[in-house]
């Protein structure tokens, strides 16, 4: 009885329960690390999930591969992601598991040729851009002008009609070639002609902006000629007729494609349908519209050179939005509220710091692409103070699926009445999190910056440095929209000669333009991103329709008979005599729709209205515009960035500009949007003379779009982290890929951060890849890697020839690679596999069922058992949590030996019995118990366990109790494993034998562990005696 847990003061009987039957606390699980792609969910970090359920619903469902479409706008599915599927045999049987989602990021030093992402290149496998000749390629933009704007005029010579609604509609991005359209020229007096070209404005074929295109090879010739329309439903829909698989370009020597397989030069991008439609119109669906349209083919590139719309070499990015920003606080356009500055010219402009603030914005947690492919955001319910204690008011922060509609919401995440006060309990960035990492390349790990951790699975949260400082009633009233490239203005005197140049400006049609490039036009032309041909010559060469010269762009209009020069060249003879018309006009490029009224038939009432970024078709279905994908793209290398020239200031969506439809604009069934309304004097805000009209009246909430993310990938790839794609010399900066996967091995590197006692690269044998895992294995020792190894089966993608493999090339290779850990295993070979959610069968490397065998192994005996043999390795039978159906090759005997003599564990299929692992081998060549995994993974438990143990001592006084109190807890734990069959004995020895004065002097305490582990039976020798009938069995 511990006496001195009483207090006696009376005579008594004191009673108390000890209970010394406790056993050990049981650790939490650990399991293996796994690192491949995934279609979503955080990138290049480790993440760890506890159920299949979870894996799938944090990096989606295990991708089989052999999907087509389009692989542009839907992202490349065409090759399964074996690491996926590893993740699925392990869940199917144990957790937990943490995942490593690889995408695309460069060494810091990179080369060019070692700089992540993709960009077009030609057949000499160098980058293309847009030059004179075919050969060159590049991205090639339809743009599309209303045929208003090229009314017929008496004076042919006078200046064109300007026009301020062309639009950029679709972009083709060619390997070698170019693209250009075929069809009639604008007849101002007699008949049309018929031409092929690019740089030139050639009219609609049909309804629906329909033309026609030629795909042009590096020698000139056609390769493709069809129509094409915007009609989504048609069988004519340009994004059904025009290859949008950028992997089918990737052929020839260093290609992946099959020799013979038909290779493309080009692929379709990005479509922009509904920009063309608001900005142009001639329908999208329905019965569409006869008008007349004309289109023309141009380079998308600065003339100096600077950018090109094709180059996108740089490593992953995340999504964002805008800056959201306030409301104007001041209580009409013009009047002041107490304590605002004026501002400079008056009136109202959002993007003026004197009339709203920036507040905050959020940014995408790791996703790459799919954040802002998938997700979108809403800040709803916003409500100025009632509390005489605070002026901040609150609001709502909603992440949508991307997908869907104001009728019809659907929240994956909500963060209700947060508030921009710093010091309440619900600022939002205490609410959401505003914590990211960054990536230390000399210490190999992240660092962590920000105060409060994060809440959401998918943002975080960026505030603005000044936004404790601003007034208190500051809500978030609007958002800065998505980046944009300026639009362009051609202006063709008439004093200026066919031949010679026309005056290209930038133009602010539906684009504010922050800053001026200067009045010299040769500046201001060098940084247009569109190129055209300087002459007639350029435009045409013989009527054969490449037109992307070096002089200054022109684009012309006309009709009459062009006459070849006697050598048969490119030059022009003779004048066009009156038959031509100078084109003079603006365009803009693409951006998302925002609602602009709530005269919607799927409301219910005005109030259910989200306004800003509007995710559908039109206003006349709820069908999801999916060109919104690619307006919010990431821009080309070098573009979005305020100094590059010709990128514009984001447009701004703000409630400011809201109005009524009547009783003075305030009160009415119907609300609107437009750009400006507040600066005029017509919105709600500046009619009622207070900010908070527009949200008495139930006009608080608004949506806006993240956009910018990228994947880093290069898409023309199957899987862009094929072996054969990584160079024997390759190093981290001259191979994004062999960076990206090193890193992703080095983000589990710290035994402190990642938990693990297995790794594995599915589907990687590239001997500096899985060497690098192993020396990460060893470093951390607490965690064996099952790696892939070369000389097997190679998928077709690898390199377009489909290496079957065979056992004594697999041997060799390993045996040149002199290999001696037991911190590794391999295994041989590939194994088929039924996908168990869409019945998909497809062939896998053996670290996908091994992977499997451990956890089945660990889960129906112990993890030190031997995942192995008919009990524990039979796949047939479902050890490897996948139903295994075939082997790549079925092994002799004389094979198995010779493999199971390499230290690769074969896969043997037998006719009674199925297929089963047969081996059980670590890397290790050295004989010792170290050499048989059930062995290392044993003592990889119980390391890590008595370290835990060892833990909990630490700065403990080192004397006898000490030594005591540790040695009553391990001896416990070691007699478990050896009643479960792990140890067949031990002796723990912590005395001052090992603890020595000088060590206790030094802070040291010592101790050792004798471990007999229990070994396997692997040979089993039986010998079988036949005697004489007389013989005694007792002899």
């Amino acid at each position: 009885m511990a006496v001195k847990k009483f207090k006696f003061v009376s005579p008594g009987v004191f009673i108390d329960e000890v209970d010394n039957s406790q056993l050990p606390r049981v650790s939490d699980a650990v399991g293996p690390v796994i690192i491949g792609r995934a279609p979503k969910g955080p990138a290049m970090r480790p993440v760890t999930v506890n159920s299949f359920s979870e894996f799938v619903d944090v990096f989606g469902a295990p991708v089989a591969g052999g999907t087509q479409g389009d692989v542009w706008r839907e992202g490349n599915q065409t090759a399964p992601i074996y690491a996926m599927y590893a993740a699925q045999a392990w869940l199917k049987n144990s957790s937990p598991l943490t995942y490593v989602r690889l995408l695309g990021e460069d060494h810091r030093q990179a080369t060019t040729a070692g700089k992540a992402g993709w960009e077009t290149v030609n057949s000499d496998g160098d980058a293309t851009a847009h030059g004179t000749t075919y050969s060159d390629g590049g991205a090639y933009g339809l743009f599309i002008i209303p045929s208003g704007a090229l009314a017929a005029k008496t004076n042919p010579a006078a200046t064109a009609n300007l026009v301020n609604s062309g639009a950029l509609a679709a972009v083709w991005y060619v390997n070698q070639g170019s693209v250009c359209l075929k069809g009639e020229t604008w007849a101002l007096s007699g008949t049309a002609q018929t031409v092929t070209g690019n740089a030139i404005l050639l009219k609609n074929a049909g309804n629906y902006n329909e033309f026609r295109l030629l795909v042009k090879d590096s020698n000139g010739n056609t390769t493709k000629n069809t129509t094409f329309n915007f009609n989504r439903d048609s069988h004519k829909y340009i994004r059904k007729v025009f290859n949008t698989n950028p992997i089918l370009t990737n052929g020839g020597t260093g290609g992946i494609l099959p020799t013979g397989f038909s290779t493309e030069s080009y692929w379709l991008g990005e479509t922009f349908d509904r920009h063309v439609q608001d900005t142009v119109g001639g329908g999208t669906s329905g019965t569409g519209s006869s008008g007349t349209t004309y289109g023309v083919i141009l380079g998308l590139g600065d003339r100096q050179g600077t950018s090109e719309w094709q180059k996108h070499r740089e490593g992953k990015k995340n999504s964002q939005t805008g800056w959201i920003i306030s409301q104007d606080l001041r209580t009409t356009a013009g009047n002041l509220a107490d304590g605002e500055a004026a501002a400079p010219q008056g009136g109202f402009d959002a993007h003026n710091r004197n009339h709203t603030k920036r507040l905050f914005r959020l940014h995408g947690l790791d996703g790459g692409e799919w954040t802002q492919n998938n997700l979108k955001i809403s800040i709803s319910d916003i409500k100025a103070s009632t509390n005489k204690q605070s002026e901040y008011g609150h609001f709502n922060v909603l992440v949508r699926k991307i997908e869907d509609n104001d009728s019809a919401v659907r929240i994956v995440e909500r963060f209700n009445d947060v508030t921009l006060d710093p010091n309440s309990p619900s600022y939002i960035a205490k609410k959401i999190g505003n914590q990211y990492v960054e990536w230390n390349d000399q210490e190999k790990r992240y660092v962590v910056k920000g105060d409060y951790p994060n809440q959401s699975s998918y943002i975080y949260v960026e505030m603005d440095t000044n936004v404790a400082d601003y007034n208190p009633q500051l809500l978030p009233f609007g958002f800065e929209g998505e980046p944009q490239l300026k639009g362009f203005t051609i202006n063709a005197s008439a004093s200026i000669a066919l031949h010679e140049s026309a005056s290209w400006s930038f133009n602010n049609v539906g684009q504010p333009s922050p800053e001026d490039v200067g009045t010299d036009s040769a500046n201001t032309e060098a940084f247009l991103f569109v190129k055209g041909g300087g002459t007639i010559a350029d435009s045409f060469q013989n009527n054969t329709g490449h037109g992307l010269g070096t002089n200054t762009p022109f684009v012309v209009v006309h009709t009459g008979t062009f006459a070849e020069t006697s050598a048969g060249g490119t030059g022009v003879s003779g004048a066009l005599g009156s038959n031509y018309f100078r084109f003079t006009g603006s365009v803009i490029f693409p951006q998302v729709a925002y609602r602009s009224t709530t005269n919607d038939k799927f409301l219910s009432n005005p109030q259910q209205a989200y306004w800003g970024f509007d995710t559908r078709e039109s206003d006349s279905t709820t069908r999801f515009e999916k060109s919104n994908i690619d307006i919010l793209r990431a821009l080309p290398v070098g573009m979005a960035t305020a100094s590059y020239k010709s990128y514009s200031e984001a447009r701004t969506f703000t409630l400011d500009d809201i109005s009524g439809s009547r009783e003075n604009g305030i009160k009415g069934n119907v609300y609107v949007w437009a750009s400006g309304s507040r600066n005029t004097g017509q919105s709600i805000t500046a009619i009622s003379a207070s900010w908070k009209g527009v949200l008495d009246l139930g006009m608080n909430k608004f949506t806006m779009p993240l956009w910018g993310g990228f994947d880093g990938l290069d898409i023309t790839e199957k899987d862009p982290f094929r072996n054969r794609g990584i160079a024997s010399t390759a190093t981290e900066t001259t191979s994004y890929a062999l960076y990206s996967l090193k890193k992703g091995i080095d983000t589990v590197r710290d035994p402190e951060v990642v938990e693990m006692n297995l790794a594995s690269v599915p589907g990687v044998w590239n001997t500096n890849v899985t060497e690098h895992l192993i020396n990460v294995c060893e470093d951390r020792g607490d965690a064996m890697a099952v790696i892939d190894i070369e000389g097997g089966y190679e998928p077709v993608w690898e390199d377009g020839s489909c290496n079957e493999g065979d056992v004594t090339t697999t041997v060799n290779n390993l045996k040149a690679r002199a290999l001696n850990t037991s911190y590794a295993c391999a295994y041989y070979p590939w194994v088929q596999v039924r996908d168990t959610l869409n019945g998909a069968i497809n062939w896998m490397p053996p670290s996908v069922v091994a992977l499997g065998t451990f956890a089945s192994s660990e889960r129906r005996s112990e993890l030190w058992f031997a995942p192995a043999g008919f009990t524990r390795g039979g796949l047939t039978e479902g050890s490897a949590g996948l139903p295994v159906l075939a082997v790549k090759e079925r092994l002799t005997s004389k094979q198995r030996d010779e493999l199971y003599g390499a230290n690769i564990n074969p896969i043997a299929s037998f006719p009674a019995e199925g297929i089963v692992i047969f081996g059980q081998k670590t890397l290790q060549v050295t004989q010792s118990a170290l050499d048989r995994i059930n062995v290392r993974r044993l003592m990889i438990f119980v390391k890590k366990e008595i370290s835990r143990i060892a833990a909990t001592t630490l700065f403990e006084p080192n004397v006898k109790q000490t030594w005591t109190n540790f040695s009553s807890r391990v001896v416990p734990f070691l007699d478990n494993v050896k009643s479960r069959l792990g140890l067949t004995d031990y002796k723990l020895v912590l005395d001052e034998t090992t603890t020595t004065p000088d060590l206790v002097d030094r802070n040291i305490m010592y101790a050792k562990i004798f471990l007999k582990p229990a070994r396997t039976i692997e040979f089993i020798a039986l010998d079988f005696v036949i005697t004489n009938t007389g013989a005694a069995f007792e002899d």
